[in-house]
């Protein structure tokens, strides 16, 4: 598995420096959709943008998932199959539930459909290449049930969400209070963390292993943004609750 490790080890260097870039300069996207910048003037719809950005870490897992079907192991088969479900939920599902009118610039769709793109491509390779390495049994169970989990949490979370964006009159934010909501202001962004650690224990490969890094510190920064942009846009917000992580204080 050298070449995927090796692979890995560049995307993890690459993943610390962009959350340090992104710690001074936040994803240009929803409520940190900025006015200026290289492509502001170029914008898309915010449906399409999911769609198209999100939709190759789908296709890229799914296609072999059918044509390697009957050579695959149970846990390889498992791993392509959660991985799909999660983005066939992000490609076709969700950006259809959208309420905002918000477009996304250009620019932020085209690096989202670049990192699908390789995280698609890298944890395919590397399932394949792991296929028949054994997997320790407890850790698949508590994978399973930590992606599960995650999973009805981000779903709800974002079902949430939408309601109160639905509700919202102008520039007003309404403050989230159902489920996770009521321990965390990034619960979307908590269950999606989740979701991906849960799937690092499932695979024990080193994509896998990067991709739940990733998603933590990239997930837990966009929600301590916006933990402190609920506190200033908001004077009753509540000031107990934790960014990302339950009863951690972050």
């Amino acid at each position: 598995m050298a070449d995927t490790t090796s692979v890995v080890i560049a995307a993890t260097i690459v993943t610390i420096l962009t959350v340090v870039w992104l710690y001074f300069k936040p994803a240009p996207y929803g409520k940190f959709t900025p006015n200026g910048g290289v492509f502001s003037s170029y914008k898309i719809n915010s449906k399409l943008g999911w769609l198209l950005q999100e939709c190759p870490a789908f296709f890229a897992t799914f296609h072999i998932l059918v044509l390697k079907w009957s050579s695959l192991s149970p846990i390889s088969l498992l791993g392509l199959g959660l991985f799909s479900l999660h983005y066939f939920n992000r490609s076709f599902i969700f950006p259809f539930l959208i309420k905002s009118d918000r477009d996304t610039p250009l620019e932020t769709c085209i690096s989202a459909f670049a990192f699908c793109c390789f995280n698609g491509w890298i944890q395919s390779k590397s399932i394949i290449e792991a296929n028949l390495i054994s997997r320790d049994t407890y850790a698949v169970g508590l994978g399973m049930i930590l992606f599960l989990l995650g999973m009805y949490i981000n779903i709800s979370a974002d079902s949430h969400l939408r309601e109160l964006a639905a509700k919202r009159v102008g520039n007003t934010y309404l403050i989230p209070y159902k489920g996770m909501f009521k321990y965390v202001s990034a619960a979307n962004y908590f269950g999606e963390i989740l979701e991906w650690f849960g799937f690092a224990l499932i695979m024990q490969t080193p994509a896998a292993a990067w991709f739940s890094l990733f998603s933590t510190l990239f997930l837990g920064q966009r929600g301590y943004q916006t933990h402190q942009f609920y506190l200033k846009k908001i004077d009753s917000y509540p000031k107990s609750r934790s960014s990302v992580f339950p009863f951690s204080g972050f």
